[in-house]
């Protein structure tokens, strides 16, 4: 728990609301208070933040619009547990999409590797180029068939998280939510058309320069964090991609 809020002569009840917000955010982001952790009681969040009872419950209003406390009559607050994952469509809902169709959807990691963020990759999760990251190759098959060549890249910690949490099974998105507690506020997503390349052609079994549906995602989290970047390679005979995206 964090210490008292250090309070410039200056400084409103606005302000002061809001770092306490951000205090309480940051460690429920962080898993320090993860779901089902009960918050302190509005009278110790006062003595430990040296604060006012009225920016306490500015602050844990403000959590709960969020959806990240739910309070409890006659038992307090609570960190929430995400929400139930949203029908976001065959791109980020890969595996249950193709199993709700009866199909048979799996992974296989190719590869995991320190790298240094090219520049794209890293304007994509806002760190420096050069900054060191994971990168997870991977391909996805659609009863014994190579449908997806992906490429992710993510935070070392956070990578091996995912990859423990098992890739080759679940999507980025519900791992980060439903094993992780991460809280995920939207997604970035980019297609275009491409032609496959010697190394995607023959992974993917196709001819060079067959059409491929090249998709970028980034799910964001709530405190607008970029958690993963990923680039998806979809064999354009075998893949489309329609989706309602709602939250």
């Amino acid at each position: 728990m964090a210490k008292k809020l250090s309070r410039n002569p200056t400084e409103n009840s606005q302000t002061l609301f809001s770092r306490l917000a951000d205090s309480l955010r940051r460690d429920i982001l962080a898993n320090r208070m993860p779901p089902g952790h009960k918050l302190p009681s509005e009278s110790e969040l006062q003595d430990n933040f040296g604060v006012s009872r009225i920016t306490v419950r500015q602050a844990l209003t403000s959590l709960h619009a969020e959806g990240l406390i739910e309070k409890i009559n006659g038992k307090g607050s609570f960190v929430t547990r995400p929400n139930e994952l949203p029908d976001m469509g065959p791109l980020i809902g890969f595996y249950e999409h193709m199993r709700k169709q009866g199909r048979n959807a799996i992974g296989r990691v190719l590869s995991v590797r320190q790298v240094s963020a090219p520049a794209a990759v890293a304007h994509a999760l806002d760190v420096p180029a050069g900054h060191p990251l994971m990168a997870m190759r991977s391909l996805r098959l659609v009863d014994g068939k190579p449908l997806a060549w992906v490429l992710a890249y993510a935070e070392p910690a956070l990578m091996r998280s995912l990859i423990q949490e098992d890739v080759n099974t679940n999507d980025v998105v519900v791992l980060l939510e439903t094993r992780l507690g991460h809280r995920l506020r939207s997604n970035r997503i980019e297609a275009q058309a491409v032609p496959a390349s010697a190394a995607h052609a023959k992974l993917l079994e196709v001819a060079r320069g067959a059409p491929l549906l090249r998709i970028d995602f980034t799910p964001i989290d709530v405190s607008g964090k970029s958690m993963v970047y990923s680039e998806m390679y979809f064999r354009g005979d075998s893949f489309t991609y329609k989706a309602v995206v709602k939250r």
